[in-house]
C-alpha cells in the first residue's frame, strides 16, 4: 500500500513537471465555393475596370446620330450631360489623345467655331471642329472647318473620285489655334481643371495660312470623360471670345464617329 501511494505521487510529480506544447495558430479556411466567393467580392481588386455608364452609351448614340443628320433632342442631351458631370469618376491622360475628337453637341452660348462650322450647312456641307491633345507633350490644338468639302472619309485615293475628294480638300477654309495645357497632380478624376495656354492661331485658306492675333491663358474643366466621349465646360470666357463661360461641349473622337 505505501509503495502503491509512492508510484502515484511520482507520477503526479512527472505531469507537472512535463512542458506543455506550443498552442498552434488555426488559419481559416473559407468553408465553402460561396464563402470564398463572397470574400472576394468584398474585397475587389484596387485594378478592377470602371464600368461606363449607360448615360454614356445614351449620350454618344444620340448626338452621334446628330452628326449624321438625325434630330437631336437638346433637353434629353442636357439630363444626360447633368448626371454624367455629377458622376465625375476617374480617367487616363492618354485617353485625352488618341487623335481628333468632334465636338457633336453644345449647351449654353454658341462659340465662334461654332457659328463657322454651320455656315454651309444649310448647302449639305458638313464641317469638322474639334480637339487634339498630345498628352506626352502637354499641347494642344483646336482645329475648325469654315469651308470643309468632302469631309469625313479616310480611305485613301486609290480611284478618280477620291481623288476628286482630295482635289476639294484642297480648297478647304479652316481655322486652327495651337498651345500647351497642365495636368494636375495625381491620379485624375473628373471634374478637373486643365489650364491652357493658346500661343498662336490662324486662318488657313486654298492651303496658306494668315495668322490671326489669338493667344492667351485659358481653361479647360473636364466634366466627363472615358476613351470614346469626353464632356468639357469652358469656366472662363477667351480673351478673344472664341468662347464664352457656362459653354459646354460633348466630344466624341472621330474614329468612333466614323465607324458608328
Amino acid at each position: 500500500m505505501r509503495l502503491l501511494r509512492s508510484l502515484l505521487a511520482c507520477s503526479a510529480v512527472s505531469a507537472l513537471q512535463t512542458p506543455t506544447a506550443t498552442p498552434q495558430r488555426l488559419t481559416r479556411r473559407p468553408a465553402n465555393f460561396l464563402e470564398s466567393f463572397a470574400e472576394a467580392f468584398a474585397n475587389p481588386p484596387l485594378s478592377a475596370p470602371r464600368a461606363r455608364p449607360e448615360a454614356a452609351d445614351e449620350l454618344q448614340r444620340l448626338v452621334t446620330d446628330g452628326w449624321n443628320g438625325a434630330r437631336v433632342d437638346a433637353d434629353r442631351c442636357s439630363d444626360l450631360i447633368d448626371a454624367l458631370a455629377s458622376m465625375g469618376g476617374p480617367f487616363d491622360s492618354s485617353d485625352l489623345g488618341g487623335g481628333l475628337w468632334l465636338a457633336l453637341h453644345s449647351r449654353g452660348p454658341v462659340p465662334k467655331w461654332q457659328k463657322n462650322q454651320e455656315l454651309l450647312k444649310v448647302f449639305g456641307v458638313r464641317n469638322r471642329a474639334g480637339q487634339t491633345y498630345f498628352p506626352k507633350d502637354k499641347r494642344v490644338e483646336n482645329y475648325g472647318e469654315v469651308v470643309g468639302g468632302l469631309v469625313g472619309d479616310r480611305r485613301p485615293s486609290t480611284t478618280r473620285r477620291w481623288r476628286a475628294r482630295d482635289a476639294i480638300a484642297a480648297t478647304q477654309v479652316t481655322f486652327g489655334a495651337e498651345g500647351t495645357f497642365a495636368l494636375p497632380a495625381g491620379p485624375l478624376r473628373a471634374p478637373c481643371d486643365l489650364p491652357v495656354e493658346i500661343a498662336a492661331g490662324g486662318l488657313t485658306v486654298f492651303g496658306k495660312r494668315f495668322e490671326l492675333p489669338i493667344a492667351g491663358p485659358g481653361l479647360v474643366r473636364v466634366l466627363y470623360h472615358d476613351s470614346t466621349m469626353r464632356i468639357f465646360e469652358s469656366p472662363l470666357t477667351s480673351q478673344d471670345k472664341w468662347e464664352e463661360s457656362g459653354l459646354v461641349v460633348v466630344q466624341v473622337r472621330e474614329s468612333a464617329v466614323i465607324n458608328s
